[in-house]
């Protein structure tokens, strides 16, 4: 009978719960829950009141207590989300740690606005100093973590509160909107300007913080147009083949920076500053490298005095430097020279020492390409082992020039102190004949 009665009761229950509900909905206007049903599809537990000419509404949403407002035309106006204490915006349980480290956070929410002036709510449970009465403070955080305001119960005395008048409170919405929306969770954020270059904009807006570990810097426009990203880097994370670059042509130098910056128009690239300390010199040399998305070498900021010392590939003509990557794609190593009027390139291609010349006006000239002595070409190979047996070669090279007259050119030794000459120089034809006219060189 205990049972029965129990279950009767518990229908009952439940029956005036739901009649309860249904009863709280009546005065809430179709539209207000239409645009609710909309905003927080699977919610629980909703329960209606009316706040002024607004009607708000307290239920559970992704797991959390949520309280959201709704004006009678069924605008939304505001959300209000509890938070997990243990797991606050970082910004903000950084300013907790540094400057209330040893009260309790008894309440966290979360408050997002229609007119986008979101803040961040938390209560904490202090003790005065003097009574050691506890009591509850109320501290308010912008949308970006930054302490805006506190309220103390009255009779509590009045203290300093670090951080309440930071300059960084001018930030436009819009760029505060569009920095958090691109860096969420970032942490140590500190806010700057520089003028723009253009007539119709005064300043862009910098952000400085650490966003995955990593320091950032960021650019913005007045209306929160995103402008770029500077993201500092781990000279050992670079890309790779920036670190062959700087390990092949700045072995020695140190790295002051290292940099990805990625842009809104996607002309990203990488910037990297190293310094080269010299004997008698007070002052280091400063090196300012900018590579490519891909990594290539594209600009090279270097001391007057050092450029005239030798050429880099960014030196080069655009004209000749397109001929010649488009002639040796594959070639590494590659460092320039000019001579007589002409753009020397030394280069390692398809394993062999090479150079290529070029004119002025792009035109290739020549190239020269060191030969492996273990695999001559052979008819040359058969005409040393015919007449020249008692040398051996110790220099070849293959010279394939632009008005085809083309040659192979070795230089020879004696394998016995008593073969006379005991040096002596020999050039072959395209097809590994001997050749008699000596080609100019």
């Amino acid at each position: 009978m205990r049972i029965f009665t129990l279950l009767a009761l518990f229908i009952v229950a439940c029956s005036s719960l739901n009649f309860a509900q249904e009863e709280s909905e009546n005065f809430v206007p179709e539209e207000v829950q239409k645009k609710f049903s909309r905003k927080f599809p699977r919610s629980e537990n909703v329960a209606w009141n009316k706040v002024e000419n607004n009607y708000k509404a307290d239920f559970f949403f992704d797991g959390r207590g949520t309280y959201a407002e709704f004006s009678p035309d069924g605008e939304w106006v505001m959300t209000i989300t509890d938070l997990d204490v243990k797991a606050l915006y970082p910004p903000i349980q950084n300013y907790l740690d540094e400057n209330f480290k040893k009260d309790k956070i008894i309440l966290a929410e979360k408050a997002e606005k229609a007119d986008r002036q979101d803040y961040y709510y938390v209560q904490l449970l202090r003790k005065d100093e003097e009574t050691k009465e506890e009591y509850v403070a109320e501290l308010f955080f912008d949308k970006t973590g930054r302490i805006e305001q506190v309220k103390l119960p009255e009779g509590v005395n009045e203290m300093t509160i670090v951080g309440i008048d930071d300059p960084n409170s001018e930030i436009p919405e819009d760029v505060i909107d569009s920095w958090q929306k691109r860096f969420p969770r970032a942490e140590e954020i500190d806010w700057t300007t520089k003028p723009n270059p253009s007539d119709s904009i005064d300043l862009d807006f910098i952000a400085t913080f650490v966003y995955r570990d990593q320091p950032n810097i960021a650019e913005f426009l007045p209306n929160g147009d995103w402008v770029e990203t500077r993201t500092e880097y781990d000279p050992k994370d670079l890309y790779g083949p920036i670190v062959s670059y700087l390990d092949e042509h700045h072995k020695g130098d140190e790295i002051i920076i290292a940099e990805k910056v990625t842009r809104k128009d996607r002309n990203d690239y990488y910037y990297v500053k190293l310094i080269r300390d010299e004997k008698g010199q007070t002052e280091p040399y400063e090196f300012e490298l900018f590579f490519s998305k891909s990594g290539q070498i594209e600009k090279v900021i270097r001391p007057e005095i050092l450029v005239n010392q030798y050429l880099l590939t960014v030196d080069v003509p655009d004209d000749v430097a397109r001929k010649f990557k488009g002639r040796f794609a594959s070639a590494e190593e590659v460092t320039w020279e000019t001579s007589k009027g002409n753009w020397i390139a030394s280069f390692i291609y398809r394993d062999l020492k090479t150079t290529a010349t070029f004119s002025d006006s792009a035109d290739w000239v020549q190239t020269v390409q060191v030969l492996d002595l273990k695999d001559m070409y052979n008819p040359i190979q058969r005409d040393l082992d015919e007449n020249h047996g008692d040398y051996k070669v110790i220099y070849a090279e293959k010279v394939t020039r632009k008005d085809r007259n083309n040659y192979y050119y070795l230089e020879l030794t004696g394998k016995k102190k008593n073969v006379s000459p005991q040096e002596k120089v020999l050039y072959y034809d395209r097809t590994g004949r001997p050749k008699d006219d000596i080609p100019e060189r």
